[in-house]
């Protein structure tokens, strides 16, 4: 949807989702194109009807046409839109996340608990050096 959800969060099937809307909306506006491009190859007027199977007059298809184009237009948006807020990772991960609970720790913790945590990535980074 073009307006965002205030409980938006980054998952796997959301990102899938994204992905495929996206696919959708391009093929809805490839469909569009090509539609158009026969309707004028077959050089039908504006009073005549298109279709193949059951004629359906022109004025309809132009409305069809019109909706399809706009609903292309949303999904790629919508996707595409979702896939650039994962990516530049203004998206926050579900509750029970194991990442999401360790970010929440750091932003919640304490000075002293965050000059702990430090001098303790310290140690261990000169432990490793020291192997």
């Amino acid at each position: 949807m073009l307006i965002r959800s205030a409980k938006e969060v980054l998952t796997t099937g959301g990102v899938i989702a994204s992905v495929v809307a996206a696919l959708a909306g391009a093929g809805m506006l490839w469909l569009v194109v090509v539609m158009v491009v026969q309707t004028v190859h077959d050089g039908t007027g504006v009073f005549e009807t298109v279709g193949i199977a059951r004629p359906t007059p022109l004025w309809m298809g132009i409305i069809a046409l019109c909706l399809l184009s706009c609903a292309g237009v949303a999904f790629i948006v919508d996707g595409v839109g979702y896939l650039v807020r994962a990516a530049r990772g203004e998206l926050p991960r579900p509750a029970g996340d194991l990442r999401a609970r360790r970010e929440h720790a750091r932003r919640k913790a304490s000075r002293h608990q965050r000059q702990v945590w430090a001098r303790s990535a310290e140690a261990n980074r000169q432990r490793d050096a020291g192997e």
